[in-house]
């Protein structure tokens, strides 16, 4: 496998397209309503004097995202809710209340759901936030009744973000509905990258016994923290079923307190439609019960594990569900889980506990943003990347798979200047063929922000060895044991996949094999954790 980090722009790198800047394949009902989203359309949204028009993205109109530190002042709440009786609509912040939410409480900084309805004795109104917002911002430039301005620059959608495993970068590009992988993504019939229906990926089989690793390491392990769909079971990480976490010194570590913290999160949305992430397990594992398709991203998180293990094998992976099977995850909930590893790794830094520190985030997912290219972003990510960032965390984030060059957020953060300037920006990465020359994939997105690459095409990786969805073998002899491929059926425990989601944990894992040859990483104050961040990344 392949990895090559760029130190700076080349001349032939690819700039964003004006004319493609709002094409966004059309996600269907179905994922809309399971999420409670909707799709901001740049030709239908309503836009506040002054104010430049929108791109497409794709958001959830029952809520808004708002610091922390703005929720609690009350005054704050009563001017947002004197601009919104203008059209019929109150916010009331999301509730909470366990030791995790209370923990994450303290973070002033952290955007929390503020949900919208229509306020009581009013006239029936369309719940929407984007509306709502135009108003708000409206009233930070000094329409009565007045905003402060800085409140109002803060205050955002929550978007979906996606994971990438798949050309087309969304989900419902090869979801299976409306056609098989090749006809519904561009290239046509029989297209290198579509090999099943619902997703690229496949069984296959690895003869190879699992990477080496040491039991007792010279030196701390780096962590390399995945958010993404959670576990599966697998006989590289112990796990032979879903009875418990995964054991000590497998080489994969779970979250629950943040996992718990997600969930409160969630359940405090109340009339927000809402998927629930139970836990850290990734399931259910088909889309629709009633057909029993594997669903696209299910899987996800342990291939990238997997990923991890086979390129940096002294390396632990920290498993952090965000990403629901289908491939969707709320922009509140892995804002949430990037805050509380900050917490941790700010605590573990003060506090001078290696075991809990978090060297490495790596990040399969993505969104594209509404306001146009020549405007600052504004959305709530930049904030909490930097304070990873300033702690000396690396941060690797997938660049999205549309072959596009409109700039893919977190990824697009490569080429801004976050964290105060302490620890390395964001590492964004494009995906490579699997050829000798590493030739670009052909799905992958580029330009100027993106400044890795790694393999991303035809990764084999581990999978969950319980999934098994309705999809057959072709055909079958009765009575002699033989039968044609099933498509579906995991139980070997491995895939092959494609996508800039698999270039992002393997120049993770680049970073970590980098972080152990840097020197002794039980060293962990943050002077130091920031000055061997820069080394590893120097050294590649």
């Amino acid at each position: 496998m392949v990895v090559r980090f760029v130190r700076d722009e080349t001349a032939e790198a690819a700039v964003e397209d004006a004319g493609t800047l709002n094409e966004l394949p059309a996600p269907p009902r179905q994922l809309l309503d399971r999420h409670g989203a909707r799709v901001l359309d740049p030709a239908t949204a309503v836009v506040a004097a002054g104010q430049p028009a929108p791109r497409t993205t794709v958001y959830r109109p029952g809520v808004f995202l708002v610091p922390q530190r703005y929720v609690r002042e009350q005054q704050t709440l009563l001017t947002i809710n004197d601009v919104l009786a203008r059209i019929g609509l109150q916010a009331t912040p999301a509730g909470g209340d366990t030791k995790e939410t209370a923990r994450a409480r303290q973070l002033d900084d952290l955007p929390v759901r503020v949900l919208l309805h229509v306020r009581e004795g009013a006239d029936p109104a369309v719940v929407d936030c984007w509306k709502a917002l135009q108003l708000l911002r409206s009233a930070g430039l000094g329409e009565r009744p007045q905003l402060d301005p800085r409140v109002a620059a803060t205050i955002a959608p929550e978007h979906l973000l996606f994971s990438a495993p798949v050309f087309g970068g969304v989900p419902w590009e090869t979801s299976g509905l409306g056609g098989t992988p090749w006809e519904t993504s561009g290239f046509g019939a029989g297209s290198s990258y579509g090999r099943t229906r619902g997703a690229n990926r496949i069984p296959v089989t690895l003869a190879a016994a699992p990477p080496y690793r040491s039991e007792k390491p010279a030196h701390r392990r780096p962590v390399i923290a995945v958010l993404d769909t959670g576990i599966g079971p697998h006989p590289w990480f112990g796990l032979a079923d879903r009875g418990g976490p995964p054991p000590s010194g497998s080489g994969l570590a779970v979250a629950p307190d943040i996992q718990a913290a997600i969930l409160q999160a969630e359940l405090a949305s109340g009339s927000v439609p809402t998927q629930l992430l139970h836990d850290y397990w990734d399931a259910p594992t088909t889309r629709q019960p009633l057909i029993g398709d594997v669903d696209t991203d299910t899987g996800h998180g342990l291939f990238i594990a997997g990923v991890v293990r086979q390129a940096c094998p002294e390396a632990d992976t920290l498993a952090i569900r965000v990403v629901h099977s289908d491939g969707v995850a709320y922009e509140a909930d892995v804002l949430l889980a990037l805050h509380l590893l900050a917490d941790r790794v700010r605590a573990a830094q003060a506090d001078n506990r290696p075991e809990d520190m978090v060297d490495i985030v790596s990040l399969s997912l993505g969104y594209y943003e509404e306001n146009p290219a020549d405007i600052a972003y504004t959305g709530q990510f930049g904030a909490a990347i930097a304070e990873l960032l300033g702690l000396g965390v690396l941060v690797v984030a997938a660049a999205g798979n549309d072959a596009s060059t409109r700039r893919f957020y977190p990824a697009a953060f490569a080429d801004q200047p976050l964290g105060g300037g302490s620890g390395p920006q964001v590492i964004s990465v494009g995906a490579l063929n699997p050829d000798l020359a590493g030739s670009k994939a052909l799905f992958s997105n580029e330009g100027p922000w993106v400044r890795a690459w790694a393999t991303g095409a035809g990764v084999v990786s581990t999978y969950p060895t319980d999934v098994r969805g309705t999809a057959a073998a072709d055909h079958e002899v009765p009575g002699f044991g033989r039968s044609s491929f099933d498509p579906d059926d995991y139980s070997a425990g491995f895939a092959v996949w494609d996508g800039t989601s698999f270039a992002a944990p393997l120049a993770a894992a680049e970073l970590g094999k980098a972080l152990l040859q840097s020197g002794d990483l039980a060293t962990v104050d943050r002077e130091t954790v920031v000055k061997r961040a820069w080394t590893a990344l120097g050294s590649l």
